[in-house]
């Protein structure tokens, strides 16, 4: 069986960054989410709010340092939701895994 990070396009790192999750139509409502990996092509991160895969969404590093490196050094990303999972944490609502894919190209 082969590994599927072997089929990854990008080395994937570990963050545990607090991040603002928002509809790309309505950047005027805010949700919280929690980073848990990143790549140059994207990142995964869990949030309450469920969402639909190709949505267009926009994240906001929530303590955003220009000084940073690696994630944090952009305060803000676009992209596309290319997948999602049912977390079913104990959340009212339940908990969700999402995958997104940028934009525009990023550089770390």
């Amino acid at each position: 069986m082969e590994n599927s990070s072997e089929k990854r396009q990008y080395e994937r790192h570990a963050s545990r960054t607090v991040l603002d999750l928002y509809r790309h139509d309505n950047q005027d409502l805010a949700f919280p989410a929690r980073l848990n990996n990143y790549s140059r092509g994207g990142m995964c991160l869990e949030t309450s709010e469920e969402m639909d895969v190709g949505q267009h969404v926009y994240i906001k590093i929530r303590n955003y340092d220009p000084r940073s490196g690696g994630f944090e050094k952009y305060d803000k990303y676009t992209g596309y939701v290319r997948w999602s999972d049912e977390l079913g944490t104990s959340y009212p609502g339940g908990q969700y895994g999402y995958g997104i894919e940028y934009s525009e190209a990023v550089t770390y």
